[in-house]
């Protein structure tokens, strides 16, 4: 009789853990880390001064001016096109555009740092920066038009 109460005992005591361990619940699903917020960055013609960015870099016939400048994790950077010709802002070095570590499906090229396109004589392209480091730009079209953009915490 007593080796039945110890089997009923043991049958009893895994009922239970099984009990437990089937209606326990469930552990989080994994999450990667957050996301830092896009550039979003985006092409088109000032309407007017008050259009929003921190900084602005002009294209002229000469090259970027300024093309070295430092700025705050978080600031958007505006290329603005006064040249008689077409430019294309794009993240170094090219040809592949991949210094600038975002990157979306979306993309044309290497990066989300990249106009995507040749804008033209008025157009302008806006970037934010939201990553901390020393990103070097080119013109891709004429690619020995450089500069550095360096962003702080």
């Amino acid at each position: 009789m007593k080796i039945w109460l110890t089997i009923a005992a043991v049958i009893i005591l895994l009922g239970a853990v099984g009990a437990y361990v089937l209606n326990r619940p469930a552990a989080p699903a994994y999450q990667p880390p957050a996301k830092e917020a896009p550039g979003n960055g985006v092409t088109g013609v000032a309407i007017s001064s008050t259009d929003p960015f921190d900084i602005s870099i002009v294209f002229s016939d000469e090259g970027f001016s300024p093309n070295e400048v430092t700025i705050k994790k978080g600031q958007r950077v505006r290329f603005i096109n006064n040249s008689t010709q077409d430019v294309w802002p794009a993240s170094g070095v090219h040809p592949t555009h991949t210094l600038y570590p975002e990157k979306e499906s979306t993309d044309c090229l290497g990066s989300s740092f990249d106009a995507c396109r040749a804008l033209k004589p008025g157009e302008f392209f806006d970037f934010t920066f939201n990553y901390v480091g020393e990103w070097r730009y080119h013109d891709h079209d004429h690619a020995y038009n450089t500069g550095v953009i360096t962003v702080t915490p």
